[in-house]
């Protein structure tokens, strides 16, 4: 697949630990910011440490932390007395985490890691937060069994990831559109993470609380006028010999158009499980 608008920001390329391009990196970090501002990831975000009773004194990590919002969040929650660390494989946004966190005066610490190979002792921290991490992980059993091993017993793992499959649109002909969506899930290394969590969980030796969260990540028009994700898929889809270019460009304008009358809508489901270690 060929550029988007002038950039090397590919779905092949999003959110790889190698990814330095300086268009690619912003990129992440307008899709992350987008993210954050999102009153739906709020909501879910405010019932997870609530679920989990994030407390003083606790010791966290916040894997693939990429900009470290939660990092900053976790480290308000834990205070003085509490200890945070952040885990990002990707040198460039764990750069914009630490500017972040030296702008707003919090002292926290980022390390390189990756989810199946945390750099941390076993059975050594309280609160592990990885959130829509998991879907961009090949072995997310690993991961989750690495999780379950630097808790300690009575220790929470929060769990947040989405499940692509549950992704609507209101203004893409809906044939044409679950085409773009399987060219962008097949660009996922794990692009339906949420549903496979509670196996994962409890196979690595965790109890997984009863009451799920869930949320809809919802758009924001802005967004979704000449949307570069939606761009992206359509491109892979022409690259895979799914669309003709005429039938990604009509999906692009329609969406467009509606986002530029207010009414479009697009969203994907992310999911919440609180997991405890015995």
């Amino acid at each position: 697949m060929g550029e988007v608008s002038g950039t090397s920001f590919t779905l092949g390329t999003a959110f790889r630990p190698g990814t330095v391009d300086a268009d690619a990196v912003h990129a992440m970090v307008s899709v992350l910011d987008a993210q954050d501002a999102a009153p739906s990831i709020e909501r879910l975000r405010a019932w997870a440490l609530a679920a989990a009773d994030v407390r003083r004194g606790d010791a966290c990590v916040d894997v693939g932390s990429g900009t470290g919002t939660m990092t900053r969040r976790l480290a308000r929650l834990v205070g003085p007395d509490g200890r945070v660390l952040g885990i990002e494989p990707n040198g460039m946004l764990r750069r914009v985490a630490e500017e972040r966190c030296a702008a707003a005066g919090i002292d926290v610490e980022f390390c390189q890691g990756l989810a199946t190979e945390l750099p941390l002792p076993d059975a050594s921290v309280d609160v592990v937060w990885c959130e829509r991490v998991l879907q961009h992980v090949p072995d997310a059993q690993a991961a989750v069994t690495e999780i379950a091993r630097v808790l300690r017993p009575g220790g929470r793992a929060l769990l947040l990831d989405s499940d692509h499959a549950s992704r609507v649109e209101s203004d893409i002909d809906p044939a044409v559109g679950r085409v773009m969506l399987d060219a962008f899930m097949s660009q996922v290394a794990n692009p339906t993470a949420a549903r496979h969590l509670p196996r994962q969980a409890i196979t690595a030796g965790l109890e997984v609380d009863p009451d799920v969260g869930s949320s809809a990540l919802v758009y924001p028009q802005e967004v979704l006028m000449g949307s570069q994700m939606a761009r992206l898929a359509a491109e892979q889809a022409v690259a895979d010999g799914t669309l003709s270019r005429e039938q990604a460009e009509e999906a692009l304008r329609s969406q467009s158009a509606a986002a530029e009358a207010g009414w479009a809508f697009s969203a994907v489901t992310v999911f919440g499980f609180v997991c405890r270690k015995p």
